[in-house]
């Protein structure tokens, strides 16, 4: 597949839910892809997010068959690909078990997230506004809460209502989430 058909097929598979993302691919010296991804609703996202949200949208058959071996770049308006972290799996599984204590017993960061989408009845727009909130209010600096949200992340919390369901699986959201499948 040609890198012209490769993106007319990726919009045909992402605009409906990003209808003002740009894509662009470029072939490599490899025979691969370079994929670049430029979304304004990305500003707000960590990296993995940007990638989780598009990677849902693409069939898995379509995937494995044409970008397995590409290289994304899930990108902001006027960012560069130097411009993106992530935190390795390595430093994630030091600080797992650390971290998920931290939020669940020491802090309570799990109960306040709880009660604000069980008694306040707040709505997830799929980003980590709310958790950051708290942890804010909590003290937690961006590069302690840069490692938390890579840890929940890689537990499947990839939004607020995800850390509940997904994460924090005993918490009072995730039964009710449940109990409604």
């Amino acid at each position: 597949m040609t890198a012209d058909e490769l993106q007319i097929k990726l919009e045909e598979f992402i605009a409906p839910a990003y209808p003002h993302i740009q894509i662009n691919v470029i072939d490599t010296p490899d025979n691969g892809h370079q994929i670049y991804f430029v979304e304004k609703k990305f500003q707000h996202l960590y990296p993995l997010q940007r990638y989780h949200y598009l990677i849902h949208l693409i069939p898995e058959a379509f995937y494995n068959e044409h970008l397995a071996a590409s290289t994304w770049f899930e990108l902001a308006p006027d960012e560069n690909p130097e411009d993106l972290h992530y935190l390795d799996k390595e430093d994630i599984a030091g600080t797992r078990d650390i971290i998920l204590d931290i939020l669940q017993k020491q802090t309570g960061f799990a109960r306040e997230l709880d009660v604000a989408f069980c008694a306040e009845s707040i709505q997830c727009y799929g980003d980590f506004r709310h958790s950051q909130k708290i942890l804010h209010k909590l003290d937690f600096s961006e590069q302690e809460q840069f490692d938390i949200f890579h840890v929940l992340m890689h537990e499947g919390g990839f939004c607020d209502c995800e850390i509940l369901y997904n994460v924090f699986r005993d918490s009072k959201y995730a039964q009710i989430y449940r109990s409604q499948k």
